[in-house]
């Protein structure tokens, strides 16, 4: 009986010093709040909040996001297109349906500089070197018909710059045109552009797409 107890009590012995020495975890309800600290993660980073931190918290929750507003291009210039050009052109902009953002322009475009073969003298005289010219591959050309002197000579082109007048002699000498020559003249004539307003991202990609078929008028940030 005695060795009974012996081992009891050695035993009850055992499971103290374990439990003191924390080998059996602690499982008691009076955890003091340094103790718990000291066995979480990072403590250091925990930082409690004031009255003013938690309500300026609590409103930027509830704060909507504000929505990211659509992307438009105030206004959008094309041109400059003759007369003949713009029921074709007008009829593609029908697609965008852009109502009273859209509006037509008359310009004026003035050029002082020719290239033109002098007067051949005659309409008949003229009508053959037209030919020679559609020989050459020439199409961009025309008979001028006024009361000048220019009168039966062939225009093969109008420019705003001497420059551009000479480099356009210099292209038509190089495809064969030997009679050609450079002169000031003034010569106005009525074109049209376009002005296409607050256009939406949408928009401008499907107005890229119709202007694919007319390469050669520009684009351009409308004027004023």
């Amino acid at each position: 009986m005695l060795r009974f107890f012996f081992w009891i009590l050695l035993i009850g012995n055992a499971l103290f010093l374990a439990l003191n020495l924390g080998y059996l975890g602690v499982w008691s309800a009076d955890t003091h709040e340094p103790q718990r600290l000291e066995r979480q993660l990072l403590p250091e980073q925990i930082h409690l909040l004031s009255a003013g931190q938690l309500q300026a918290l609590n409103e930027a929750i509830r704060e909507p996001v504000p929505a990211k507003a659509s992307e438009v291009l105030a206004c959008l210039e094309v041109g400059n297109f003759l007369l003949s050009e713009l029921p074709l052109f007008e009829g593609k902009l029908r697609q965008l349906a852009l109502g009273n953002r859209q509006s037509r322009t008359n310009v004026i475009d003035v050029a002082t500089h020719m290239v033109f073969i002098p007067s051949m003298g005659s309409k008949e005289n003229a009508d053959k070197k037209a030919a020679e010219l559609r020989r050459l591959g020439l199409t961009d050309f025309y008979i001028v018909q006024d009361q000048s002197s220019l009168r039966w000579g062939i225009s093969l082109g109008v420019f705003k710059t001497e420059e551009a007048a000479k480099a356009h002699l210099a292209t038509m000498t190089g495809k064969g045109v030997r009679s050609a020559r450079t002169g000031p003249r003034t010569v106005s004539s009525s074109k049209f552009s376009f002005q296409l307003r607050a256009l939406s991202v949408d928009e401008k990609a499907r107005f890229d797409l119709i202007k694919l078929d007319f390469p050669n008028q520009e684009t351009r940030n409308c004027r004023g």
